[in-house]
């Protein structure tokens, strides 16, 4: 549930160097796709907002999107393209210590009965594959069960896309640096990531699907406020995942799309908001106009 007012909205930012405006907040431009141009700039670049993992229904790549990509001189993502199986495994597993120990007793208790009832894991099954695993994978475990067989990943599509037409991938941060995000976070809201879903794993469903809503409607600073507004772990440190990754993407774009056509591609919660990778963008004298898909 959004608790926090649209009164808050900033004011228009007049920028010291550039007299151009940023996008008042909340936008009224509906857009995952963005055109990004600037005086100097070679070629035009193109930011789209995706959904890691999403709901087939909800999943949409027309052809303008495509030729997009496919005429890119690069592909810019979070992630230098999805880690192999192994490599991920080496990130999410705990060096030390076990999965049960973020937890008490009585919540090591809730968590089987869950694990049971939503997942159709017994005490063994669920033991089996949690135990050496950090507290987060719980959480991707119960989502990726729960729409299992009824999902697509735009990183999936985009970087078999470039594969395919012989395009680079680059990432804007490293596989350690995204797992540091987690990692660096207290044991006790590592665990209470964990017991938000256990506690009203119907809750959490049902803001994924009002986040898949929002994303087919394209209004994406809704799409950030129902995010850092939704009381969650990941809300209450909205600043580590993701105002402050946004700052540090910055540098790294304008030295990417300085001469390269570039098609960006990340999380659509990076695209809005007041610190938003549109925003940001602006504020450094960039034009980005809005491209209905």
């Amino acid at each position: 549930m959004i608790r926090c007012s649209f009164l808050i909205c900033t004011l228009l930012t007049f920028l010291q160097t550039f007299s151009q405006e940023t996008i008042p907040f909340p936008m009224d431009e509906q857009a995952l796709l963005w055109k990004i141009e600037k005086k100097g700039m070679e070629k035009p670049s193109y930011l789209f907002g995706t959904i890691h993992l999403i709901e087939k229904e909800y999943f949409f790549f027309p052809d303008k999107l495509q030729k997009l990509v496919e005429k890119s001189d690069q592909l810019i993502m979070e992630l230098a393209g999805i880690p192999s199986q192994q490599e991920a495994l080496k990130h999410i597993q705990l060096k030390e210590g076990v999965f049960f120990d973020y937890f008490s007793v009585e919540q090591s208790d809730s968590i089987l009965r869950w694990a049971k009832e939503e997942l159709h894991m017994n005490d063994a099954q669920f033991r089996g594959v949690m135990t050496k695993m950090k507290p987060f994978v719980a959480v991707q475990l119960a989502t990726q069960m729960h729409y299992f067989g009824k999902t697509e990943s735009y990183e999936m599509t985009l970087e078999e896309l470039a594969k395919k037409n012989e395009i680079p991938i680059k990432g804007l941060e490293t596989v350690e640096e995204q797992m540091s995000l987690f990692d660096e976070l207290s044991k006790e809201a590592q665990s209470e990531m964990v017991m938000e879903i256990v506690r009203n794993p119907k809750e959490q469903y049902e803001s994924t699907q009002k986040i898949e809503q929002l994303y087919a409607r394209q209004q994406v600073d809704s799409l950030y406020m129902l995010i850092v507004d939704s009381g969650g772990t990941i809300a209450s440190e909205n600043a580590r995942f993701i105002d402050d990754r946004n700052v540090s993407w910055i540098p790294l774009i304008e030295e990417l799309i300085r001469e390269k056509r570039t098609f960006i591609a990340v999380g659509a919660g990076h695209l809005g908001g007041p610190n938003g990778v549109i925003r940001l963008l602006q504020q450094k004298g960039y034009t980005l106009t809005p491209i209905k898909l």
